[in-house]
């Protein structure tokens, strides 16, 4: 769902184009063509649900979750598709900013719409296989002396799938949208002759506290309550006291026992929380759950969330720097064969989009394989920390045991969510090649472990990329800096244009 949001919005965020055949296409054709592609893919989706329940009472009733849960994810990417095409090939969002204006981000939040209500109603159509799932798994937790639940509603639980799944991610990046067009307006209707950086410095500017509040609205959307008090939580604390992780909170995530997850949001001590699910603690043993929080801890400890942005600005600079010279090549060649002037800029369109597109993708297999590895350095914190003597002291070595509670956290997580162990995820891998890597740890020094090198040798080369890639613009035109107006990088800031 990450890779598929984000997606979404780079392409609703691009900036203004005309598009190849949108220019030919009426306001209120191109906007029905969206409206109506996506309802008959939801026409459709419905059908197929119906068909795939009566299907469960057949033989093989295994196939028919399977089989559902690969319809909701083509649905969904279908729907992201479906405003991608009116976007670049239909004018959508022009459209859409010719009916509404130019406010804030209420043309943008238009232009997603057709794509994010199309996702809720399909988690709305296949709910029934979520439901019927539960029920089946009601017996084995009353064999296990597990805690019983009482079952969402269909309604509850698509609202949690939207705040977990899709407000978790859009929330932050509208803050910084919303912000970076009040700055460009307040900036805009000032009378004082400012320099062109300003624009620019104000708007990146504001990255840093938005970055800092964003958690705090994060662990509010999700329903987060302090965690309990008793053994389990002095334990944690006493584990972030030693990681050197300093926390405002350690909270209990409320899932109604259906989500096996934790994570760690915020940059810094006082706006830094802990999340753990009822599932989790409910389930997972304790040197299970102590495995995942130090899991968590590492991705803190280790400033993941920073280096991510560092690596994912080298990745965009290194991808545009290896195709701008295809593609300024492409458009000369384009231009020196002549043609109808129509002809030349459908063309130039093309490749324009075709460049945007490989350096997109580009960017984020890149940053899929770096955040594989940052994954596994937290796997490796976490079996590290559970390398402990009799008096809970750190061994030299990475113990066994250490690694076996990492190994067996995995598996019971992935147990439970019903993750296949060889199924490959974007931005975690598989959990076979995690738990096959944490093998490869046994025995080592934990101070000289192969994928802390690893990830070293990622965040200085990220450095390095941005450092010459900014030389190199600097040292080709000084005055580029000074040139770049009221538009910041798309990097900088998410723009509401």
């Amino acid at each position: 769902m990450q890779v598929l949001l984000i997606i979404l919005v780079a392409v609703v965020l691009l900036p203004h184009t005309s598009s190849a055949f949108g220019d030919g296409i009426s306001t209120a054709a191109s906007i029905g063509m969206v409206v109506a592609g996506t309802a008959l893919l939801l026409v459709l989706a419905a059908l197929n649900a119906k068909l795939l329940q009566r299907r469960l009472a057949g033989r093989n009733p295994a196939a028919q979750f399977e089989r559902a849960a690969r319809s909701l994810r083509l649905v969904q990417w279908i729907a992201v598709g479906i405003v991608a095409v009116g976007v670049l090939l239909l004018g959508f969002r022009n459209a859409v900013q010719a009916m509404v204006g130019d406010v804030l981000i209420l043309d943008e939040v238009i232009t997603l719409a057709p794509a994010l209500l199309a996702i809720t109603a399909a988690w709305w159509i296949f709910h029934p296989f979520e439901h019927r799932a539960r029920e089946a798994t009601l017996l084995q937790r009353l064999d296990d002396g597990l805690p019983i639940h009482p079952a969402p509603s269909r309604g509850a639980w698509v609202s949690m799938q939207v705040r977990t799944q899709m407000l978790i991610i859009l929330l932050p990046l509208g803050l910084l949208a919303v912000t970076g067009d009040l700055v460009r307006l307040v900036l805009d209707r000032s009378d004082a002759d400012l320099p062109d950086w300003i624009p620019a410095l104000a708007s990146a500017a504001m990255v840093i506290p938005m970055a800092l509040a964003a958690p705090g609205f994060v662990v509010r959307l999700l329903g987060a309550r302090p965690f309990p008090e008793g053994e389990i939580r002095s334990t944690l604390l006493r584990m972030c006291e030693q990681v050197r992780v300093p926390i405002r909170e350690i909270l209990l995530w409320p899932t109604g026992g259906s989500m096996v997850n934790a994570g760690v949001t915020g940059f810094i001590g006082p706006l830094r929380w802990v999340l753990l699910t009822d599932g989790l603690i409910d389930t997972l043993r304790r040197e299970q759950v102590m495995a995942v929080m130090a899991h968590e801890l590492a991705h803190a400890r280790r400033h993941h969330m920073p280096w991510m942005a560092v690596t994912l600005i080298a990745l965009a600079m290194f991808c545009a720097e290896i195709a701008d010279p295809f593609m300024v090549t492409l458009r000369h060649a384009c231009i020196d064969a002549g043609g109808a002037p129509a002809a030349i800029n459908a063309q130039l369109w093309w490749i324009d989009v075709g460049g945007t597109a490989l350096v997109l993708v580009g960017t984020l297999v890149g940053f899929g394989w770096v955040s594989r590895r940052f994954e596994r350095q937290a796997d490796a914190f976490a079996a590290v920390r559970m390398s402990v003597d009799a008096e809970d002291q750190l061994l030299p070595e990475v113990s066994a045991e250490g690694v076996d509670a990492m190994r067996s956290a995995l598996m019971a997580v992935a147990g439970v969510n019903g993750v296949a162990m060889k199924r490959f995820t974007w931005r975690h891998g598989s959990i076979a090649s995690r738990r096959r890597h944490l093998l490869t740890l046994v025995g080592r020094p934990i101070d000289r472990l192969p994928i802390d090198r690893l990830v070293r040798a990622i965040e200085g080369v990220s450095v390095l990329v941005v450092i010459a890639v900014l030389l190199r613009w600097w040292l080709q035109d000084p005055a580029i800096f000074q040139e770049a107006g009221s538009d910041p990088p798309a990097l900088v800031m998410i723009e509401g244009q």
